[in-house]
């Protein structure tokens, strides 16, 4: 796979033409039985609300499970019984996060003798990262510097390189631009000696940048959401789990029996996490596991990772939406849960026919009604329902001691906006995929500060 940075990805007019022509005739496909049955725009109309609730359904039933509290094993084991971890950290052009990520691994309340980390640098890097991972190795004899001089790959490949040198049963696998808490390699050693059948335990990504931009705030109450509700739910019904995200820990079974992440995948996280499930064993997830995650502050940076998480689940669902539900290994729940969940990884991307339905609903002779009952009353609390939803997340939060900016109960009010341009990242993601075909490319995620190849 090819990677390249933000700026070398660039905005193609071209293509953005391409792209709108390619929208507009499949919005015209879609709405063209309108010229041959009146009653067509309002069988879309229903369609589209039925699909809206069951999205906010779903998030608002989510917040309300998460109020259960993560039920983390107590840790029995004494420090000298404690098992060794490799934690890998796999860095490209990090050098405005990497020193913090480097010391919050530092920081880590466990044995040093028992601890190795492994940071694992881009020989292409053009900035500083490989003196700071360099400096780190030398500073700390728990830590090591890999270069890996390949070529592509992304993520998957790098994660996948740097695995040849962690030498300890349990990894811990995190993002360059991620800070462990102290407690986090404890809690999730807790879930291990819990259950030899659990293979992976997915903690909560916490934002921390919100004030970077108004981007950068949106995506952080976004993440939030995500986070605290949907994911954790999933653990709550015993549903389709997975570690989508910055951080996770594995057993070494895990790459043993179900082999490398799949470097031909955009979300190498999901497909593996697919894996896990199909195997029948556990993925936990569990939000007082907690690393601090920043979030893409400009539009370029947000759109770049977005559209690759977007077309990642895409893959993810082509390849799993009707293999998971056939496979013996897994339960009822979880194939329930993930028929859902890898629909709703592409259904997003029709959404665009709202923007039509709405102006079609303003010509007298056309009628959009819905045939749901208070379907107005529906149409409201789909509205208010990314401000409920986060008002929730955010009162959990505050019992739990973890505190928001001012700003992010503001953004609340305003996500609705941020959400719906959302959807034009995953119509790019789906015309990339399934309509044009175009080769998978690793974007990778520009920091602040980042100096440019020039």
């Amino acid at each position: 796979m090819e990677v390249k940075t933000v700026d070398d990805a660039g905005f193609s007019f071209r293509r953005a033409a391409l792209y709108t022509a390619i929208t507009a005739a499949l919005v015209a496909i879609v709405l063209a039985p309108t010229l041959v049955y009146s009653e067509y725009p309002r069988f879309l109309n229903t369609l589209l609300l039925v699909g809206l609730l069951g999205l906010v359904g779903r998030t608002f039933l989510s917040a309300l499970l998460s109020f259960r509290g993560a039920n983390t094993p107590e840790l029995t084991r004494s420090d000298e019984d404690l098992p060794a971890v490799s934690v890998v950290i796999p860095a490209y052009n990090e050098e405005p996060v990497l020193p913090d990520t480097i010391e919050a691994a530092k920081n880590l309340d466990y044995p040093a003798e028992k601890l190795e980390v492994v940071l694992c640098y881009e020989a292409d890097s053009v900035d500083r990262t490989a003196e700071i991972c360099r400096d780190a190795a030398a500073d700390d004899p728990r830590f090591k510097a890999v270069e890996r001089d390949e070529p592509g790959g992304g993520k998957a490949k790098a994660m996948n390189y740097a695995l040849q040198y962690a030498s300890h049963d349990i990894i811990a696998m995190i993002d360059a631009d991620h800070c462990y808490k102290p407690d986090a390699l404890r809690r999730a050693i807790a879930w291990f000696d819990s259950d030899d059948d659990i293979w992976c335990i997915k903690g909560r990504c916490y934002g921390t940048n919100p004030d970077d931009s108004i981007l950068a705030l949106h995506a952080t109450v976004e993440r939030h959401i995500a986070e605290k509700a949907d994911l954790f739910a999933r653990e709550v019904i015993g549903g389709y789990t997975i570690f989508g995200g910055g951080q996770a820990f594995f057993r070494r079974e895990v790459f043993e029996e179900l082999g490398d992440f799949d470097e031909d995948m955009l979300t190498e996280d999901i497909d593996m996490s697919s894996k896990i499930h199909a195997a029948g064993k556990r993925l936990v997830m569990d939000p007082s596991i907690i690393t601090f995650e920043e979030n893409p502050p400009t539009l370029d940076a947000w759109w770049s990772q977005r559209k690759r998480w977007a077309r990642g689940w895409m893959q993810v669902a082509a390849r799993y939406l009707l293999r998971l539900p056939r496979n013996p290994h897994v339960s009822a729940r979880v194939k329930a849960d993930s028929i859902y969940t890898l629909a709703y990884a592409i259904l997003p991307a029709f959404i665009v026919i709202g923007l039509p339905l709405f102006l079609m609903g303003w010509v007298p002779s056309v009628e959009t009604a819905t045939y749901v009952p208070y379907s107005a009353q529906l149409w409201t609390l789909i509205g208010i329902s990314p401000m409920v939803v986060a008002a929730i997340v955010f009162f959990q939060d505050y019992r739990e001691g973890l505190s928001h900016q001012p700003r992010e109960y503001l953004a609340a009010v305003t996500l609705w906006f941020y959400l719906v341009f959302q959807t034009a990242v995953f119509v790019t993601a789906f015309i990339e995929e399934f309509v044009v075909h175009k080769p998978s490319v690793y974007v990778t995620t520009t920091r602040s500060d980042v100096p440019s190849d020039d």
